[in-house]
């Protein structure tokens, strides 16, 4: 896969994560387009047809006095006539107004066709005959005109305004609705973009593997616990779903920690202290542990004395600083697990603590990250090297069930 189709990649997913946003941006420019709307009505369109005679043969049959179409066009679009036909309206309109609403062109060589806009039906029939009624009074004169027109024109109305189309304000609001909205999203796009291209938290179980070299044994969601009732409503009342009692079994399992009987085990579970989601864990997976009948007790280090060797597990929570990591005074245990949340933590803030861990004479036997990225498709367990290697990789599916081969 591409650089660039891993940044389309994490770029969409960035908008679809932060669609919040977009959507509230969407929504003020809906509005403010439905009430530009408002502001400005919708306009209606008119048109009338001027046609002009075919100019006289000489006796060799060659034209003389030719008009040309082009000057009969720039003669009705000429300041002198839209000033006239605005003053002939009723209101009046200004010179620049009527110039921004009339268009004269060239139909055939022999035709003009006026087009009028205007607020209303009748503003625009008005305007479109006005002009055309203005122009015949400049071709017909018997002043000299650009072309020597004079009276050999013999311009005259082939069709005059009688009806306008358009003006539908449902249509009118819901176009500049809808491009309001449009224009929204796009900005929307471009701020969660312009948000997230300085973010370096990771946010995906690859990335987050790939930064200190380990694997994610298991994905759960967290448990929010503020106050000590919700501690204690952990540790007595703990009830995952399925999917989450799937997840800590394998978490369990994959460390060697779910046997009812044999020697006595122990779990370091350490987390950091500001990440709120993660901290939970530790008493997540002592309260299933004691669920499936493996007797567990919760250590938290620097608090707690140590319990009794009666249990079969013991599970040790450390907190550690994100800034300046270290796990001095802490009992070593048998395993040792980071927990973290997807998006909050740098791949420098996570080789710090590993590198504390190492320090500190202990082995990392694995990740948790609890409430992954709904949008993360990856499952954190592969090598790096082999996802360069450009080969399919397995992808995490939820709700699909496929028979492969």
């Amino acid at each position: 896969m591409s650089a660039q189709q891993l940044d389309v990649k994490k770029s969409w997913q960035a908008i679809r994560r932060h669609r919040l946003l977009v959507g509230v941006v969407a929504a003020v420019g809906l509005l403010a387009g439905i009430g530009y709307a408002f502001l400005v009505p919708p306009m209606y369109s008119a048109a009338a047809l001027v046609v002009l005679p075919p100019p006289p043969s000489s006796a060799a049959g060659s034209t003389a006095g030719s008009q040309s179409i082009d000057t009969q066009v720039y003669i009705a679009e000429s300041g002198p006539v839209l000033n006239s036909a605005g003053q002939n309206l009723n209101p009046a309109l200004s010179t620049d107004v009527v110039r921004g609403r009339v268009t004269a062109t060239a139909v055939t060589e022999d035709v003009i066709r006026i087009d009028a806009q205007g607020t209303t039906a009748g503003q625009a029939t008005q305007l479109a005959n006005a002009v055309a009624r203005v122009y015949l009074v400049f071709v017909t004169t018997d002043q000299k005109l650009p072309g020597d027109l004079g009276k050999r024109t013999g311009a005259r109305m082939l069709e005059e305004a009688a009806n306008a189309h358009g003006g539908n304000k449902l249509v009118h609001t819901g176009i500049y609705g809808g491009l309001g909205a449009l224009l929204g999203a796009i900005l929307g796009a471009i701020i969660v973009l312009a948000r997230v291209r300085g973010d370096r938290r990771l946010r995906l179980r690859d990335e987050i593997a790939d930064a200190v070299g380990l694997p994610i044994l298991a994905s759960v969601s967290s448990y929010r616990a503020t106050d000590p009732s919700d501690w204690a409503n952990l540790l007595e009342h703990y009830a995952p779903t399925a999917v989450d009692a799937w997840a800590l079994r394998k978490t369990l399992h994959n460390l060697a920690l779910d046997l009812k009987s044999g020697q006595p085990a122990s779990l370091t579970v350490i987390s950091f202290a500001d990440d709120d989601k993660a901290r939970p864990l530790g008493p997540q997976l002592a309260a299933f542990a004691g669920s499936v009948g493996i007797s567990t007790s919760l250590v938290i280090d620097q608090h707690h004395d140590k319990p009794s060797n009666s249990v079969s597990l013991e599970i040790h929570l450390v907190l550690v600083d994100r800034e300046a990591p270290h796990l001095d005074g802490t009992e070593h245990t048998t395993r040792t697990i980071i927990a973290l949340s997807a998006g909050t933590v740098t791949a420098e803030e996570l080789a710090r603590l590993a590198v504390a861990t190492v320090q500190d004479d202990r082995t990392i036997d694995g990740m948790v990250v609890t409430d992954p990225d709904p949008f993360d498709r990856t499952i954190g367990r592969v090598a790096q090297a082999q996802r360069r290697g450009g080969s399919r990789l397995p992808t995490l599916l939820t709700g699909t069930a496929r028979r492969t081969r």
